[in-house]
């Protein structure tokens, strides 16, 4: 019964989220048809980008008969001057502080203080410069009469807020649960009637499966497309190449995707097609960024030699793959998952997306769609993983969990 309402609840649910300024679907689908780029010239553009200098020099050892200035220059003065090159996270840091309440900034600003390479910027803050050395005023009725108090270092002063002891923050009045009366239904040998008309006794793929639907399940999709229907065979021709992908699966060919990963994220942030946290896409459509990988690190032959035995190219492999991942993942759906897709869609969460930074609004923005694109499927998809639900748990087991993120757990 449960599977059947997910079922159903799919089915009625059409994952179009309130408007929104930016659509954040395009930044999920693959183009496992488009060019790449000189791989080499890249890698050189994306080294020279995330250099933080340039020393001058090839080797340690050998860095010639003088002293460079413009070296002297850069290790004397780096991080000293607001025209250091910021740091990486620094952003990040600045956006966390000014999301916080300034009630805590009495507890957290002189610890900031007291950290070399904080950057200015973030110690000038208006509710942060002030506490520069200053002990917080409001302390916790727990260690108000702690001796020596002032001497403890401003790393802890974030326990002295009487907000972070459990014992000074009201409880939350829960309502008494009840029991519901449920209502007496009369039976009528109508409605179950019309039940057994669309269901088989045998279930979905059972013994009185139509012979039509038994011909389709028996049949391969020629062509696999993103958006071709999958079939019982499909589905099982793609879980008889996960042993096969499982042994690909070499310290090696790991290193040399995660190469091809970086490089392949730093192409998209160079064209405006990269997300912040890009990994979002990997985990929406694992197994078309895992093929996109494998033609950027030139594994493909090697990897053609698995999923060709059951008839697959690589980009006909990764359709099958997503599709019956996102179909897997609908029919094993936590409770609190579902809610969760609900709530979002109905918009509840608008408010706190509203009090946030736009950057921090914009990441979790991208997190919330990329969360309901992990569940978009259909009926038919749905139906042959619920037909097929115990060999692809078993082949899926292997990977771990990551297999519903990232096929190959780097």
């Amino acid at each position: 019964m449960k599977k059947l309402l997910l079922l159903l609840f799919f089915v009625c649910f059409s994952f179009s989220a309130f408007s929104q300024d930016i659509d954040y679907r395009k930044y999920f689908e693959v183009d496992l048809d488009a060019p790449i780029p000189d791989l080499k010239a890249l890698r050189r553009e994306m080294e020279k980008a995330s250099a933080i200098y340039e020393p001058r020099y090839v080797l340690s050892w050998d860095m010639g008969p003088a002293f460079d200035s413009v070296w002297r220059y850069v290790i004397t003065s780096y991080g000293t001057s607001e025209k250091r090159i910021r740091a990486a996270g620094e952003e990040d840091l600045t956006e966390m502080i000014l999301s916080l309440p300034k009630d805590f900034y009495p507890y957290i600003g002189p610890f900031l203080h007291s950290v070399p390479g904080i950057p200015e910027k973030i110690l000038n803050l208006p509710g942060i410069k002030e506490t520069k050395n200053k002990f917080p005023e409001r302390i916790a009725p727990q260690l108000a009469d702690v001796d020596n108090l002032e001497f403890l270092s401003p790393y802890l002063y974030i326990l002295l807020m009487p907000e972070m002891w459990p014992d000074n923050n009201k409880n939350v009045e829960m309502p008494r649960l009840r029991k519901a009366k449920l209502p007496k239904v009369p039976y009528t040998p109508e409605f179950y009637a019309n039940i057994s008309k669309e269901i088989a006794s045998g279930g979905y793929g059972g013994p009185n499966q139509s012979s039509e639907q038994a011909l389709k399940d028996n049949l391969r999709t020629i062509h696999p497309t993103k958006s071709s229907p999958l079939s019982t065979s499909d589905v099982v021709a793609f879980t008889n190449t996960l042993d096969g992908v499982l042994a690909f699966s070499t310290l090696d060919h790991k290193f040399q995707l995660i190469l091809a990963g970086n490089l392949l994220d730093y192409y998209e942030a160079k064209n405006g097609t990269a997300l912040d946290m890009n990994t979002l896409k990997d985990i929406v459509n694992p197994c078309q960024r895992l093929a996109l990988k494998i033609k950027w690190a030139g594994l493909e032959t090697e990897f053609l030699k698995i999923v060709s035995k059951e008839g697959f190219n690589l980009k006909e492999w990764a359709f099958t793959c997503d599709k019956t991942i996102k179909a897997y993942r609908t029919i094993v759906i936590s409770d609190a998952t579902l809610a969760t897709l609900q709530s979002y869609k109905r918009g509840l969460y608008n408010g706190h997306l509203a009090s946030l930074s736009s950057k921090w609004r914009g990441r979790q923005r991208a997190t919330m769609e990329g969360f309901v694109e992990m569940y978009r499927t259909n009926e038919n998809d749905v139906r042959q993983a619920i037909k097929n639900e115990s060999i692809i748990k078993e082949k899926l087991l292997p990977f771990g969990s990551l297999m519903l993120t990232s096929p190959l757990s780097y």
